[in-house]
């Protein structure tokens, strides 16, 4: 019967049923979709957490970068006082693995890589030796002690120089062989030098005379004893040396993380092979065939350390190697061109590692994934000189960034879904079961008793809420995979940071599937604990409908009036009157209205100091810009189309712009010196025969001179702080800027290196002369010679790379008009641009195809328009590091920091925007509440003053004019307390208080409108 009844009771409230139904399935619908998409996010960011690896990689930007085996003394002095805590104290820093190498060598391994460290090495027996002019010498190599190059019994040229070698003898020669431009083999003699055998007072001959004079037998014999056989057996170990790469984590290594290097065969170092000393390695595919072992084999891997740099001097066959131990192959790695001669091994293995830094990595520190953006703030102060910090995040952030202000959002709106669920569930148990009290007193006075009484409100309520929350878990079930397709598609195309051509974007991308299936348990559970809290509401408010006995129910009414007087004045008084007798009631209002402007001046200030902080931020910084190489390495030694450069350059996005050229030289000496005296040089005359390809081929490996309009964007000093140059009188940097006809009796200028000053005698003001590799016929010394080049010396500079370069104009070789136009400085932004007309013709366009620039370095005009010059390299072809475009020069944007700074402060202003409409719409609701409650709280006056004969107009009014006056007074307050505080009111600030003063207004209307139009004995018998 009670069942009966209680399912008789939800059929009697259909509106009502209805109404509860869809709302509880509408809320238990959102609140397990968005418990459910909160797991699946968080998962997918704690699966993205394991898959990546960011690394910060600390560089040493020298004169051979990115030379990945070189020794730099300079680096190594660069890190003498830097502080390696710092890295290691950055909360965030899981580990800083600093580069620990060691040249090394295993028996069977050779190399034929274009690293090797001096792969022309060569000591000869050569004889047949026939001149051919110039100090050149047809000659047969007899027998080859060693070389890579070199075989027996093939013709070779060699270049004596001033060494008389005689036919029919015999030598036993040490120096270096190499290829010119014809097919031969040319040699050149060469002092050895390895200073582990020069401190044990060891000279080693380049050349010695082995002919035996003797009849008969051998015509020639190598002494048994001779020195040369120990180079020999320096160089077969130096030059088929390993690289050896102790770590604490192999994947961290750049070419591992960066995936230029992967695991083939086997597998990577374990964690108890990192801390227990294994004696573990992993070597190339090449290096494993060469040996013949595999995975699980073992090798025997020698290690070589020196006290001196450079790999030249790091072995000595005398003094042997300095470790030696068998190591079990447990992977094999891909081929790759320049690390097949690499071997891998775990710091604790113990190998000695040299004491001079091997290549220019320093480092690199595996740091937490999402504080990669704090790691390069807090370390890049303290990258002084060349030291260089680069994040590699292998794509993580441009993945997490986005489902991560997703996930805040989605928490945002699951924890309000559920307090409205909860607000919703106390509803429904005070609308379907307390506002039923009357019925529960009457089953009571009827002896239904209170078990049964609960009963029959737990049936019905019970059965609407467990249709309401089993139709939301399902339906919720059904849909997540749906909604979290939407959601990655939205994720897929939303980007937190335009990290396009930016040099925080080098780092290869990796992927990661998100995984879509979900647990149907957590909508269950989800559901279930719905339900119970609905069952929990209705039984609460079913047992306080027990609290008053059955038949003494207090009744309410009006009390007792006392004394009245009849109102004159109108309105206007009334609400005043009502205003001063109100006491606390009154107080109520004004500060709440203070309260609400002055919170919404915080906000609005808040939010207006945001777009101020963003747009300074716009305004002051300069965007550096450069073109590089496909890993994003290298700013120089590049190919760099003049045609591109000028679009570029007039595309209107630029300025600034500054090129370099460079050719080789040889230096001829002083042909004039500062104080005008004259001095001839003999030129540098073409020979006949292979002796001309030899003085090519010198030069070609020689220093260079360099055309740019800017030395501080040069590629030597790309990277420097600072620059120590000095001038004559009246010139200064700004020189190389300038075209050539501006040049003071047209003379081309230059600056030299204070080391080619001290080395040849050169001071500032003299005039020196270079010939370059392009041949002339000269009349004067009716020869063929070199083309010559004099120029003035008007500077100079500390040199911070290896070469003696020189600098000139840049329009020493190239019309600069063709790009700049007819300018007196090769600086700025150019004066037409696409938009506003400009064109290059066919003649101009056929100029420009000729020349290739070596580097390009620009800054942005207008960093407001970052995104947009993007667009339009992006749109034009440019390739971006790692991603080949149709043009295949690569664009690097040194934007990182300030997509950092801009990111941030994007992303409270992100904050703001989600989450104060959010408080000003509940601002709105709760001013809108406030008054209608304010007003509907005081329905006993309300139905005196409609039963002594007032009007609806008059109580309208004055109501209404009561809440308008208390809701002014507390706003001019609160603005009163703002200027005092904060001093200004902007825009923003008068908009939200005029709205709150809109919604507060309607609020109080709405209450006054609705209690005039009840009867007044409704008004007073209203219990709620």
């Amino acid at each position: 019967m009670i069942f009966r009844n209680s399912m008789l009771s939800i059929l009697r409230t259909k509106g009502k049923t209805a109404l509860f139904l869809l709302l509880i399935f509408a809320l238990t619908l959102s609140l397990c979709l968005g418990i459910s998409l909160w797991v699946s996010i968080e998962g997918f960011l704690e699966n993205l957490d394991n898959h990546y690896m960011t690394i910060g990689l600390i560089e040493y930007v020298g004169p051979d970068y990115p030379n990945d085996t070189v020794y730099d003394l300079s680096m190594t002095d660069a890190l003498k006082n830097f502080d390696f805590s710092l890295i290691t104290g950055f909360d965030d820093t899981i580990l800083w693995d600093g580069s620990s190498r060691a040249i090394g060598y295993i028996d069977g391994f050779y190399r034929t890589d274009s690293h090797i460290p001096n792969n022309g090495a060569s000591i000869l027996v050569v004889g047949s030796t026939i001149p051919s002019g110039d100090g050149f010498y047809n000659a047969i190599v007899y027998d080859v002690i060693y070389s890579n190059l070199a075989r027996k019994n093939t013709k070779i040229i060699i270049n004596a120089g001033d060494i008389e070698l005689q036919y029919g003898r015999y030598y036993l020669v040490y120096g270096n062989v190499y290829r010119a431009l014809s097919s031969y083999l040319y040699f050149s003699f060469d002092e050895y030098s390895n200073l582990m055998a020069k401190e044990k007072g060891i000279e080693v001959p380049y050349i010695l005379d082995i002919t035996t004079d003797a009849k008969t037998g051998p015509r020639y014999r190598v002494p048994d004893d001779s020195v040369l056989y120990k180079v020999a057996d320096t160089w077969k170990v130096i030059n088929n040396s390993v690289i050896v790469c102790a770590t604490d984590n192999l994947m961290s290594l750049f070419p591992f993380h960066q995936q230029e290097l992967y695991i083939r065969e086997g597998r990577e170092f374990t964690d108890e092979e990192y801390k227990n000393g294994s004696r573990v390695c992993i070597i190339s595919e090449t290096a494993a065939k060469r040996i013949g072992v595999g995975v699980g084999d073992k090798i025997n891997l020698s290690i070589a350390v020196s006290d001196y740099p450079g790999i030249e001097n790091s072995f000595w066959t005398e003094n042997g190697f300095q470790y030696s131990g068998e190591f079990t192959v447990v992977g094999i790695t891909n081929n790759t061109q320049d690390k097949d001669f690499y071997v891998f091994v775990p710091k604790s293995s113990g190998i000695p590692v040299s004491r001079y830094y091997i290549g220019y990595a320093v480092g690199q520190a595996v740091i937490k994934n999402q504080s990669a953006a704090e790691f390069y703030e807090y370390l890049e102060p303290y990258m002084t000189g060349k030291l260089n910090l680069t994040i590699y995040d292998q794509g993580y952030s441009a993945v997490a960034e986005p489902f991560g202000i997703i996930l805040r959002i989605i928490k945002i709106v699951t924890v309000v879904c559920a307090v409205m669920e909860i607000a919703m569930l106390a509803l429904f148990g005070f609308l379907f079961v307390y506002r039923q009290r009357e019925t529960s007193e009457i089953m009571l006075l009827l002896g239904t008793g209170k078990k049964r009484v609960c009963a029959y409100f737990l049936y019905s309520s019970g059965l609407i809420s467990l249709i309401a929350t089993l139709a939301g878990a399902v339906t919720g079930y059904y849909l997540h995979e749906r909604v979290i397709r939407f959601i990655t598609g939205i994720a897929g195309g939303y980007t937190t940071v335009d990290r396009r051509f930016s040099d925080g974007n080098l780092s290869v991308v990796k992927s990661l599937n998100f995984d879509l299936e979900m647990d149907p348990w957590l909508f269950v559970v989800a559901g279930f604990v719905i339900f119970v809290l609905a069952m929990l509401f209705c039984l609460a408010f079913t047992i306080l409908t027990f609290r008053n006995k059955p038949g003494q129910r207090k009744m309410s009414g009006p009390k007792r009036a006392g004394k009245t007087s009849r109102l004159r004045g109108g309105s206007i008084k009334y609400a005043m009157l009502s205003i001063l007798r109100g006491g606390a009631r009154s107080a109520i209002v004004p500060v709440v209205a203070a309260v609400v402007v002055f919170f919404f001046g915080q906000t609005a200030n808040t939010s207006n100091s945001y777009h101020k902080q963003l747009s300074e931020i716009y305004k002051n910084t300069t965007i550096t810009g450069y073109f590089t190489d496909i890993n994003g390495k290298q700013v120089g030694n590049l190919q760099v189309e003049a045609a591109n450069i000028n679009s570029l350059y007039h595309s209107g996005y630029i300025t600034d712009l500054s090129v370099s050229w460079d050719m080789k030289y040889y230096y001829l000496g002083i042909s004039r010196f500062a104080d005008g005296t004259e001095r001839e040089i003999e030129p540098l005359y073409v020979p006949q025969g292979f002796a001309a390809e030899t003085i090519r081929n010198h030069m070609q490996r020689g220093p260079s001179i360099v055309g740019t309009n800017d030395i501080r964007t040069v590629p030597e000093f790309f990277y420097s702080d600072n620059i120590i140059m000095e001038f004559i009188d009246g010139f200064d940097e700004s020189f190389l800027a300038k075209p050539t006809g501006d040049m003071p009796d047209n003379e081309v200028c230059c600056m030299i290196p204070t080391s080619l000053m001290k080395e040849k005698g050169i001071n500032l003001g003299d005039t020196i002369r270079v010939a370059t590799d392009e041949t002339v016929y000269s009349e004067k010394y009716g020869a063929e010679i070199f083309y010559e080049i004099d120029l003035k010396v008007v500077g100079c500079f500390e040199k911070q790379g290896s070469e003696d370069l020189i600098y000139v104009p840049l329009s020493m070789v190239f019309d600069t008009e063709r790009i700049w136009g007819k300018r007196d400085m090769l600086t700025g932004a150019p004066e037409e641009t696409f938009d506003t007309g400009y064109t290059a013709g066919p003649e101009q366009n056929g100029y420009l195809s000729r020349f290739t620039f070596k580097s390009a370095v620009f800054k942005l005009a207008d960093t407001g328009k970052l995104s947009e010059f993007k667009d339009y390299l992006e749109k034009a072809g440019y390739s971006q590091v790692n991603k080949i475009g149709n043009i295949r020069e690569f664009v690097v944007l040194r934007d990182q920091k300030f997509n950092n700074v801009v990111n941030n402060i994007n992303q409270q202003i992100r904050y703001l925007n989600v989450l104060y409409p959010c408080l000003y719409v509940l601002v709105g609701i709760i001013a809108v509440i406030i008054s209608y409650l304010m007003t509907a709280s005081r329905r006993m006056e309300f139905a005196i003053m409609r039963g002594l004969g007032t009007t609806k107009r008059q109580t309208f009014f004055s109501f209404f004019a009561e809440q308008v006056i208390l809701s002014a007074a507390g706003c001019v307050l609160g603005l009163i307390v703002w200027r005092l505080l904060a001093g200004t009111v902007i825009p923003m600030h008068r908009v939200l208080i005029t709205g709150f003063l809109v919604c507060y207004f309607t609020g109080s209307a709405v209450s006054v409108s609705i209690m005039n139009g009840r009867a007044v004995s409704e008004i007073l018998s209203d219990r709620d």
